[in-house]
């Protein structure tokens, strides 16, 4: 096998890790991640159901009791919010620049 691809792959790791720390997200667990990004990957206008970020490819097995779990725990971190002027099942990204100000 070609070493090369996995140093390649390495790097990314890495860039990615970094990346996260920078963006405040290296205290989220791996599915508060996954499922942060992937509202954020599919949302529109930062809102998204949660039908649509279910049906994304990382989060194929997250099982429904996890996802919900993690979602709570977004929530109560203040990356995700749901109010009571979104449709059931909707949940808004929260603007991160405005908590850091």
């Amino acid at each position: 096998m070609d070493q090369t691809i996995f140093a390649q792959l390495a790097q990314l790791r890495v860039l990615l890790h970094n990346m996260e720390t920078d963006l405040g997200l290296s205290t989220l667990s791996r599915n508060e991640k996954d499922i942060f990004l992937a509202f954020c990957a599919v949302s529109d206008a930062g809102m998204c159901t949660t039908e649509r970020v279910r049906a994304q490819p990382t989060l194929r097995d997250v099982s429904q009791p996890t996802f919900h779990r993690a979602l709570k725990r977004l929530i109560e971190k203040g990356f995700i919010e749901k109010s009571d002027d979104l449709p059931h099942g909707s949940y808004r990204i929260k603007d991160q620049n405005a908590q850091n100000t």
